[in-house]
């Protein structure tokens, strides 16, 4: 009976050791893999954003079929926050109490309001001015995608370990640095 029930055991071991941890690796590789991914596609859209000082419906689209490349599917959160600087006078209705200096202050705008410039209720085609959302120098972009349930290793390595992992949610951004033409 001892040595049936260390069979039981050594077979256990054997099939968790040489079937489910190669499983668990080749599944924790492919959530690597498709974070590198995602991660590449966000710092290419972001940064090709900050240089031409517009979002693009075109540079949106190639964004967002590089992350359904990926297999995942993921929630983007657009932020544009426009630079707006305030004179500061000490009767804001009167003119000559100007003190000399600004406030800086900045508007945000955010993936709802980007996305109704982006793709307006028209027929317009995919490369008018009118479908991009320009910028200024000095304003700020940032995108966060998040993605929306779990992977198969986080899965397995909730159901093993009672620990969970998986794809962990990214975010880029700065200041624009060119405006558009």
């Amino acid at each position: 009976m001892v040595n049936a029930f260390k069979a039981i055991v050594v077979i256990f071991c054997m099939v968790l050791i040489f079937g489910i941890f190669p499983f668990y690796q080749y599944a924790k590789d492919l959530d690597d893999t498709t974070e590198r991914v995602a991660h590449n596609a966000l710092i290419e859209f972001v940064d090709t954003v900050r240089g031409k000082g517009y979002v693009d419906v075109r540079d949106y689209e190639v964004f967002q079929s590089k992350l359904d490349d990926t297999g995942t599917i993921y929630d983007v959160t657009l932020e544009y926050y426009r630079k707006v600087l305030e004179p500061n006078y000490t009767n804001p209705y009167n003119i000559n109490t100007f003190q000399g200096s600004f406030e800086v202050r900045y508007d945000g705008y955010y993936t709802n309001q980007i996305l109704k410039v982006l793709y307006p209720n028209n027929n317009l085609p995919t490369d008018a001015v009118e479908r991009r959302l320009n910028m200024k120098v000095g304003d700020q972009f940032n995108v966060r995608i998040e993605p929306k349930g779990t992977s198969l290793a986080a899965q397995i390595s909730n159901a093993i370990f009672n620990v969970s992992s998986g794809i962990s949610p990214d975010r880029y951004g700065g200041m624009v640095r060119s405006e558009a033409p």
